[in-house]
């Protein structure tokens, strides 16, 4: 096994236990686990048309997301269609289809992008892009 696919299977393995974390989350409200964002870290919600996203730094994106979780509490998260790129030996892309369901019926589908980065030995989400599918 060659140097890039030793470090995308941890990156993977990782990833997976960030995936898991949110399906605790989704019981218990606590998204503790899921705060591993960079200081610098943002998110960009795009709403669909020409419209400009709008723009959250970590501490409100963190805020923003303990307000879902608990809104939306017993509700499942899948995270569909992943696909993971090694960009270089420190930071990674991850791609997928977010799809939250509650009673079997769908609350959200989110296109997302996921960057993240190897900081001090832990990687961190440095940016995030979201946006609807209809």
């Amino acid at each position: 096994m060659g140097k890039w696919d030793v470090q995308l299977l941890e990156f993977t393995q990782m990833h997976d236990n960030f995936l898991l974390d949110w399906q605790q989350a989704m019981v218990s409200g606590d998204t503790t686990a899921l705060e591993r964002m960079s200081d610098d870290y943002y998110v960009a919600f795009f709403n669909g048309g020409n419209e400009k996203p709008y723009l959250f730094n970590r501490e409100e994106a963190v805020r923003g997301m303990q307000q879902s979780v608990k809104q939306v509490m017993g509700a499942k998260k899948k995270f569909e269609n992943r696909i993971i790129r090694m960009k270089d030996s420190k930071s990674a892309v991850v791609f997928y289809e977010q799809v939250i369901e509650k009673n079997e019926h769908v609350l959200a589908r989110l296109f997302t992008i996921e960057s993240w980065e190897l900081q001090a030995g832990k990687w961190v989400i440095v940016k995030e892009v979201e946006e609807p599918i209809s």
